[in-house]
């Protein structure tokens, strides 16, 4: 796999860097969040949301990464608060190695919502609102 840009975006998520992820992102890059329901099209919007991501939040931390030809799963840890939460980052990478899909999985359910209700006032995004049955 070309993790050319991988491993260094990795490195500007942990060092709460935003400005030097873009170097790393395609042009054409898909953003898909758990917690906002339309994926986020192109280098500026993900940008735009990864800047809110890591100024909302506590801490970010890759814990493993699996790479492949052309992606990497990379699982991480995230607090935001006394929110935290566990997941994967599903990353598709172009030929050049930028990274052009994002597909983030985070679990449990409760802490998704909190983390979502600390972020969506920073983005003009409505809460989420867990509802128990």
């Amino acid at each position: 796999m070309m993790m050319n840009h991988v491993s260094p975006f990795l490195d500007g998520m942990h060092s709460r860097n935003p400005d030097s992820l873009g170097e790393h992102l395609a042009e054409n890059v898909v953003l898909e969040s758990p917690i906002f329901p339309e994926p986020f099209v192109g280098k500026e919007a993900a940008l735009g949301v990864l800047k809110v991501l890591l100024s909302g939040i506590d801490q970010f931390e890759a814990t493993n990464i699996i790479a492949g030809e052309s992606r990497a799963a990379i699982m991480l840890r995230i607090r935001a608060g006394d929110a935290e939460v566990t997941g994967v980052d599903d990353l598709s990478v172009d030929t050049d190695g930028r990274i052009v899909r994002m597909s983030i999985q985070w679990r449990p359910l409760e802490q998704i919502v909190a983390i979502q209700q600390r972020l969506a006032p920073l983005v003009g995004a409505p809460k989420l609102r867990l509802v128990q049955m």
